[in-house]
């Protein structure tokens, strides 16, 4: 079963961040919030690596159970490979099992761990490990995007629920749990994957009628 050691975890894709930070904080603009944004960045990044592990196995089938939030007893049930990516996670639980259209941002969240605001500036935010779609870019800092963690690189025995939204505006939160791995079947093509299994409720309108 090939494993995940043989591939570099993902990267965080910088570009010219600190390069910008340094020469504002250079010119003395704002100095003490980026000087906290760069020890929040230090903070994310050397947290989030003890969520990676280098021993998932990507030929495996990952089994998750997509929780929504608002709405009791309303799942999914999700296979997808271990290289894969959270980005194919989230578009088939939004499309194929929510049956939504996928025209907003969504987000992932490891649960549980959080730096909080030093309580010296008006403006700074929890700092969480979060990684989001392509495209965003409200946080102070860079941080890892869906399309880049593959599924095989946490490690789920120490964080086996992950939190999921989609739609910032509206907010619809989920809980995906991690269930278990299994090998591929000799019968099974790769390409059926990932794939909604089984599910329970029905999926509320994406934009309801206004009253």
């Amino acid at each position: 079963m090939p494993k995940i050691k043989n591939l570099p975890l993902p990267a965080i894709k910088e570009g010219n961040f600190r390069e910008v930070i340094n020469s504002a904080i250079a010119e003395g603009r704002h100095v003490d919030y980026l000087q906290q944004v760069l020890k929040n960045y230090e903070w994310y990044k050397n947290e989030f690596v003890k969520v990676f592990t280098l021993d998932g196995s990507a030929g495996l089938v990952y089994i998750f159970r997509a929780v929504y939030e608002r709405k009791p007893n309303l799942w999914h049930e999700i296979e997808i490979l271990g290289n894969q990516t959270f980005e194919k996670l989230a578009r088939l639980l939004v499309v194929s099992g929510m049956r939504w259209h996928y025209d907003h941002m969504h987000g992932f969240t490891i649960p549980g761990i959080e730096k909080k605001p030093t309580g010296k500036l008006p403006f700074e935010p929890i700092t969480r490990l979060d990684f989001f779609a392509t495209g965003w870019e409200d946080d102070p800092f860079p941080t890892y995007k869906s399309n880049q963690i593959k599924i095989c690189q946490i490690d789920y025995q120490k964080y086996p629920i992950i939190d999921f939204i989609f739609d910032f505006g509206d907010g619809h939160e989920f809980q995906i749990i991690y269930k278990g791995t299994r090998p591929i079947k000799p019968s099974e093509q790769k390409t059926k994957f990932p794939a909604i299994t089984d599910q329970r409720g029905v999926a509320p309108e994406q934009y309801p009628p206004c009253e």
